[in-house]
C-alpha cells in the first residue's frame, strides 16, 4: 500500500469521525453512562442522549440484492450517550456495542489537527473506555467493524452564485442535454469502491455522497461530500483496528481527491511537508 496524505491550508472538512463496533456488552446498563462520564467531565463537560445506531459490516463472500427491511426496537434498548466538549468540537459517543469519537469544526479558525492527532486522540479514549469495561467486568471488547468517516463542507458563496458552479471544485459528470427549455441546477454524485489489501482481496468499502444542502446557520447553500471508510479488523484487538485505519486512510483519501478538481486542491492551499 502506498499512503495517500495530502495536506491542505484550509480544507473543506468540518468533521471527522472514527468509530468500532464490538460484540454486544448485555451486562451493559443505563448507570454505566453515568459512571463513565465521571471518569471524563472535565474533558467532556456535556453529555446528551441520542437515538442508538445500527452496525453495518461489509459482506464480500456473495452477492446480496437490496431488500427492505424494518426492525421492531425494544423499550429496554439503551440510548446512545454523547459526551461532548463545545470549546474543543471533540465528542465522545458511547452504546453497548459501539464507540465513537468525533473531532467537529467550531468556527472558521478552528483548524483541523490532520489525521495523525484525531486517532491518536481516538485510540486514547478507546484505551480509557476499554479499562472502564474491564474494570466493570464486562470481559475485554471484542472488535468487529471498523468506521472512519470525513464530512466536507463547501458554501456555494465560495466558489460561485449557484450549485452548479460547485463544479469549478467538484469533478460532476456531464450532463449536458440539447434542449433549451431546461437548466442544470444541482446534481447528487456518488460511489462504492471496494478498498483491497496488498495482494488484491478485499477487506473494506468507501461509500461516498455529494450533496446540495443547507447549513443550519442561515439557511446557507453549500455542498456536502461525505465519505465513509469501512471494514473489519486486519487483525486482533488495537493493532488490528490500526492495520485497518492504514488502508482506510489511503482509500479515504483516494476517493476525495478522485472527486475534487485540481482548481479545487489550489483553493484549498493543497501542500507538501
Amino acid at each position: 500500500m502506498t499512503p495517500i496524505r495530502p495536506k491542505f491550508s484550509n480544507p473543506p472538512l468540518i468533521e471527522r469521525a472514527i468509530g468500532v463496533a464490538f460484540d454486544p456488552l448485555p451486562s451493559f446498563s443505563i448507570g454505566d453512562y453515568g459512571l463513565f462520564w465521571s471518569e471524563l467531565i472535565g474533558e467532556f463537560p456535556l453529555s446528551e442522549a441520542m437515538e442508538p445506531v445500527s452496525v453495518e459490516v461489509e459482506q464480500f463472500s456473495e452477492f446480496r440484492p437490496a431488500q427492505a427491511s424494518f426492525q421492531i426496537v425494544p423499550a429496554s434498548v439503551l440510548p446512545r450517550a454523547g459526551f461532548r466538549n463545545p470549546a474543543t468540537g471533540e465528542l465522545i459517543q458511547v452504546q453497548p456495542n459501539r464507540f465513537g469519537f468525533n473531532w467537529i469544526k467550531t468556527g472558521v479558525d478552528h483548524q483541523y489537527p490532520h489525521s495523525e492527532a484525531t486517532f491518536e486522540r481516538f485510540f486514547h479514549l478507546l484505551e480509557r473506555f476499554a479499562g472502564f469495561v474491564e474494570r466493570r467486568g464486562y470481559g475485554p471488547l471484542s472488535f468487529v467493524q471498523c468506521e472512519l468517516t470525513n464530512v466536507n463542507v463547501i458554501p456555494v458563496a465560495d466558489v460561485g452564485e449557484s450549485f452548479v458552479d460547485i463544479a469549478t471544485v467538484i469533478r460532476m459528470p456531464r450532463m449536458e442535454i440539447s434542449c433549451a427549455e431546461l437548466r442544470l441546477e444541482n446534481q447528487l454524485i456518488g460511489a462504492k469502491h471496494a478498498i483491497l489489501d496488498d495482494g488484491g482481496n478485499p477487506i473494506g468499502r468507501v461509500h461516498s455522497l455529494g450533496q446540495p444542502t443547507l447549513r443550519v446557520e442561515g439557511d446557507e447553500q453549500v455542498y456536502r461530500l461525505d465519505i465513509v471508510a469501512r471494514g473489519a479488523p486486519i487483525g486482533a484487538g488495537v493493532d488490528g483496528l490500526k492495520r485497518f485505519y492504514e488502508f482506510a486512510v489511503t482509500a479515504l483519501n483516494g476517493v476525495f481527491l478522485g472527486s475534487v478538481t485540481q482548481a479545487g486542491r489550489k483553493f484549498w492551499g493543497e501542500h507538501h511537508g
